[in-house]
């Protein structure tokens, strides 16, 4: 008889878009290596109301993980009901064709060989060395960090996260670290990154609408940085920056504080209903700063005042993504959405 697993999604105290559900299967075995999976979700009867769920499995040492679609829109407060089984069906696999995110390997990108993500929001290029982000290109192919190969701020300096100084891991162009590929499918690319010395690792999630990043081996204190370019190209005059509590800045100002909780930030670029959030999942009164560089790049950190490196925690979290709005009230929710976590739990 196949294997079967109903699952319960409550959304909580926010409203969710095409957000990518997870759920580690603790008490079951994986599924067998020649099973299709198939997810449907299901009402509050039971009957089936979507049959072909766009899904994944992530095969963990002791149990496998399954990674679903929340189609559309989940309203603050709902339930959604999903079941997860072994089938032969073909649309098992025609979901799959559905869904979002593809990755190529061995990409040459600014001198680093790269993987290349592509989601519906944004495409990322990381370079598997520097262990960093050298571009995050959006749907009009702006880049909003464009890396270079050279020079300093018009190139070499820019990243995202850029966490390890003086060290240069996790930082485009480094050469540092190691890379691979911990898991791939339709809904969501895992990338373990370490240092060559085994002082430092960390592990990027990237989905349909964002990433994110989990620190888990530091050496000394670190930071989060975002240097780049809000569109394409640093206008200091036309862009900006907005905190959680609604304060906005041009950036051309320089600033030093600890950011209102919770903890993001977002940058836009003039003329651009568009903009790149950046979140710190654990909150703290760290200094965070920003300046524009040499009117080429921003110098944004999470736990940094001039040289000065505050972070310490390890797991600590980081979300990055772009948002198709520059409205504060749309951003606020969509940074809750992707920060904040479901309610997810088997029914026995």
């Amino acid at each position: 008889m196949p294997k079967r697993w109903d699952i319960i999604v409550r959304a909580g105290a926010w409203t969710r878009s095409n957000l990518a559900a997870e759920y580690r299967l603790e008490n079951f075995s994986p599924p067998s290596p020649a099973a299709k999976l198939r997810c449907l979700e299901l009402d509050g009867q039971g009957a089936v109301i979507d049959a072909d769920v766009p899904c994944q499995v992530d095969m963990g040492a002791r149990s496998p993980t399954i990674v679903w679609l929340l189609r559309d829109r989940t309203e603050a407060g709902c339930t959604r009901r999903y079941r997860i089984e072994e089938s032969s069906r073909e649309g098992a696999a025609a979901a799959q064709r559905d869904a979002s995110i593809e990755l190529t390997d061995d990409v040459m990108h600014q001198g680093g060989e790269s993987y290349r993500i592509r989601t519906p929001a944004a495409t990322y290029i990381y370079h598997k060395r520097g262990a960093g982000f050298a571009s995050l290109f959006d749907r009009d192919g702006n880049d909003w960090l464009s890396y270079r190969p050279y020079g300093g701020s018009d190139g070499v300096y820019r990243g995202i996260p850029n966490l390890a100084h003086p060290e240069n891991h996790f930082h485009p162009g480094g050469t540092g670290c190691r890379s691979r590929i911990s898991s791939a499918g339709p809904l969501k690319v895992a990338i373990a990154s370490e240092s060559l010395d085994g002082k430092w690792a960390c592990r990027w999630e990237i989905y349909g609408t964002h990433a994110r990043l989990t620190v888990l081996k530091v050496d000394h204190p670190y930071w989060f940085l975002y240097e780049g370019t809000p569109g394409g190209k640093l206008d200091e005059a036309g862009d900006y920056c907005v905190f959680s509590d609604g304060t906005r800045r041009a950036l051309s100002e320089r600033w030093e504080q600890a950011l209102p909780d919770p903890e993001w930030i977002y940058f836009g670029a003039a003329n651009l209903e568009r903009v790149l959030y950046l979140a710190h999942h654990e909150a703290d009164q760290h200094i965070d700063s920003y300046w524009p560089m040499e009117k080429n790049m921003t110098v944004f950190g999470f736990g940094r005042d001039g040289l000065k490196k505050y972070l310490t925690d390890t797991p600590a979290q980081f979300t990055i993504g772009l948002a198709e709005s520059s409205n504060f009230d749309d951003l606020a929710d969509i940074i809750a959405s992707v920060t904040q976590p479901l309610t997810i739990s088997a029914v026995e």
